[in-house]
């Protein structure tokens, strides 16, 4: 396996990853990938699968959902105390930014009829129809996450989202790739079960 050294840096809503350290201001401005952290995910920490335990890799591995697929990226550490740190980071960054952001919207279609998804941190889903000519939007369904019993995509452009009850499965195209929605609604559950003080 071969290792290539890059600097990895979290802000407030973002991963961001640069071949090296910027030494002009503006070069802090042009990451070689951006990635929200919203929409990110850690999939990984510890040694690496069929390391020899003499010189294991620390390792640790991010997930994102962007408009062309998922984007997974496996980075290594020199010891334990940085992987610790990182993996810590990049999970309370993810919830963070969820409380941070705290709503997502967008459009999408239902049943023929054009439409916007709602996310919400604290509410959870509401669909609307788009307004026509200067009139109000009218709410199609409205969801609190404990509805929500299930969630798939096609990986292309369908979300479909199932609440149970006589609604059964709803299917919103989203015109394209559902993945950072996913992933979205992902991040704002994992935040929500950690606050409430539920993960082990």
């Amino acid at each position: 396996k071969h290792w290539k050294p890059v600097l990895v840096v979290l802000t407030e809503k973002d991963l961001l990853i640069y071949e090296s350290m910027p030494r002009m201001k503006e070069a802090w401005f042009s990451p070689l990938h951006t990635y929200p952290l919203l929409a990110t995910r850690l999939v990984h920490s510890g040694p690496g699968k069929g390391s020899p335990q003499s010189g294991m890799d620390l390792s640790f591995a991010t997930r994102t959902g962007t408009r062309q697929g998922i984007e997974t990226h496996l980075f290594r550490t020199e010891t334990s105390r940085d992987l610790s740190l990182w993996t810590r980071s990049v999970v309370q960054g993810c919830h963070n930014s969820a409380e941070l952001i705290t709503e997502i919207t967008t459009s999408c279609t239902y049943k023929s009829q054009e439409c916007r998804l709602t996310i919400h941190y604290e509410h959870g889903f509401s669909l609307t129809t788009e307004p026509q000519d200067g009139a109000f939007s009218k709410t199609i369904a409205q969801y609190p996450y404990e509805k929500l019993k299930m969630s798939s995509d096609d990986g292309i452009r369908m979300l479909y989202l199932d609440f149970g009850g006589k609604d059964g499965e709803i299917q919103l195209d989203l015109h394209s790739c559902p993945k950072p929605i996913v992933f979205i609604i992902h991040s704002f559950l994992s935040a929500k079960i950690t606050r409430l003080g539920l993960v082990a």
